[in-house]
């Protein structure tokens, strides 16, 4: 993608890592290795290494932008299953190690938290864990209300720009309050 990216168009500026699925709202005496390795590489592992392979880029121009796509369950505890949750918090925390280590270089790193978003995320699940989902489902009652990725674009499109030239490290929720309860 990096590559392809830099021999069209020369070069790259601002890197948003957007894949993600969920998990079956497992909670940790159910999930499966198999489970758990797939969540952490697509939430996870994927973030890593495009952060990776986009750096030297950034390092050399002394310029860069990196967007996470985390989650409101990556900063609370019961948005999902153990697996998803556990994935989003550590995109939270490899934004920040990223965004501070690489301050100093020119190098901007954040993330954005959406709560519940109009996507096809929904059909990364493969079956619901009933104990699980019976668990997660108490705070959905406390979502304001379903968003829409247009809403996180505007986000994304803040944190890339200028304008936001003084964040970095930090991770924006982005759920119409939410996280605020």
């Amino acid at each position: 993608m990096i590559d392809t990216t830099v021999k069209t168009y020369g070069t790259i500026n601002i890197l948003v890592n957007n894949a993600g699925i969920m998990d079956n709202m497992e909670p940790a005496g159910d999930i499966t290795d198999e489970q758990w390795k797939r969540v952490f590489a697509v939430n996870t592992t994927s973030v890593m290494r495009s952060t990776r392979k986009v750096l030297p880029i950034f390092l050399e121009k002394q310029k860069g932008v990196i967007v996470n796509i985390a989650s409101a369950g990556g900063l609370q505890g019961a948005r999902a299953g153990a697996a998803y949750t556990a994935s989003k918090h550590a995109v939270v925390g490899f934004t920040k190690n990223t965004g501070f280590m690489y301050a100093t270089k020119g190098i901007r790193c954040n993330a954005i938290a959406p709560g519940g978003v109009e996507t096809n995320i929904g059909t990364s699940i493969t079956g619901i864990n009933p104990f699980g989902a019976s668990r997660q489902q108490l705070g959905m009652a406390l979502n304001p209300r379903i968003g829409k990725s247009e809403e996180i674009a505007k986000v994304a499109l803040f944190l890339a720009s200028e304008d936001s030239s003084f964040v970095n490290g930090t991770v924006i929720a982005a759920d119409a309050g939410w996280t605020a309860y």
